[in-house]
């Protein structure tokens, strides 16, 4: 999670997942990565024009640390289009957001308690697509798909996620 605040006090707000399996990267390198930019950031960005020049100047440590990156240029991409009363697609010259959109709940591999009482929860807030998190313990994963099936709704869409449970394709199958 990153926070920016302009001279003018108007706060914009970013946040990212540091993933070591997906991005290389856990919170202590993003921590390091902001403490090496935070001086420098404040600094030099003050507007889009400097953000992408900063981001240019400092490509390389940007890819290696993607996911620390996206916090912040969230961050900073909220601040500036508040400071300018637009969106962040207006201030990015993008066509603005329009229609429909779905959200999918994500549900983590919990305790059989607290995964009920969180896929419960989802329901009453009226989520019908869902993604869980497998844990690779058979009975566990059949417990999860039987609580799916118990919820009150007429259809439940679930796809799942393994995280590199496996290390190969058969193992998997």
């Amino acid at each position: 999670w990153a926070d920016v605040v302009l001279d003018t006090g108007l706060a914009g707000c970013g946040e990212s997942c540091p993933r070591e399996y997906v991005t290389g990267e856990s919170l202590d390198t993003n921590l390091a990565f902001f403490s090496r930019h935070e001086g420098r950031l404040r600094e030099q960005i003050v507007d889009l024009r400097s953000l992408r020049a900063w981001m240019t100047a400092n490509a390389q440590d940007i890819d290696a640390n993607p996911a620390a990156w996206c916090a912040i240029e969230l961050a900073i991409l909220d601040a500036l289009a508040k400071d300018g009363n637009q969106t962040v697609e207006r201030l990015l010259s993008l066509p603005e957001l329009q229609g429909e959109f779905l959200y999918t709940a994500v549900l983590g591999d919990a305790q059989p308690e607290a995964f009920k009482a969180t896929a419960d929860q989802y329901r009453r807030f009226g989520f019908s697509d869902f993604k869980l998190k497998l844990s690779g313990d058979l009975e566990r994963d059949r417990a999860k798909m039987a609580v799916m099936r118990g919820l009150d709704t007429e259809s439940v869409r679930v796809r799942v996620d393994a995280n590199n449970l496996w290390s190969d394709a058969n193992e998997a199958i």
